[in-house]
């Protein structure tokens, strides 16, 4: 993704619980109130946090300041993967995990349920592999764009 904030952008990556900026990790904690993202806990500082949505574009007011998250350019992602990573499309809670680490899965098979708007929605391997890392568990609430399984 990238991140824009006036003048300047940074290449951002989302792993569970950390951020990649520009290269650097960044730890941090979500706080959530109502299943909402409510705060980030930085380094020890929780730091309020609104976000909104438009289309492919997310604002996110953090610190005093407006950043834009899109998506980077080149081939736009299917729903649910980054990287090797299956993510949230949108922000919901993980209704059922169908797959363990360490286990095979086929292209298009669901490793993981989401559920989001009343509806399920079905996170599928884009390709053959195995199930590195189950990141969230069932009736967990997950941000768009959160990790949810790793497929190597």
């Amino acid at each position: 993704m990238k991140l824009v904030c006036g003048p300047w952008t940074r290449d951002v990556g989302l792993e569970a619980g950390a951020a990649r900026i520009d290269g650097r990790q960044v730890s941090f904690t979500p706080l959530w109130r109502d299943g909402a993202l409510d705060a980030l806990e930085i380094g020890g500082e929780v730091v309020p946090v609104r976000t909104a949505r438009e289309g492919d574009r997310v604002f996110v007011w953090c610190a005093g300041g407006v950043f834009e998250l899109s998506r980077a350019a080149g081939r736009a992602a299917r729903a649910g993967e980054h990287a090797g990573d299956l993510v949230a499309p949108m922000p919901g809670r993980v209704r059922r995990v169908s797959a363990c680490p360490g286990e095979k899965v086929g292209r298009g098979d669901v490793v993981v349920v989401l559920e989001a708007m009343k509806m399920e929605h079905a996170i599928r391997s884009p390709r053959d592999g195995v199930v590195s890392k189950i990141l969230h568990g069932e009736g967990e609430l997950v941000e768009a764009g959160t990790v949810l399984a790793e497929i190597v």
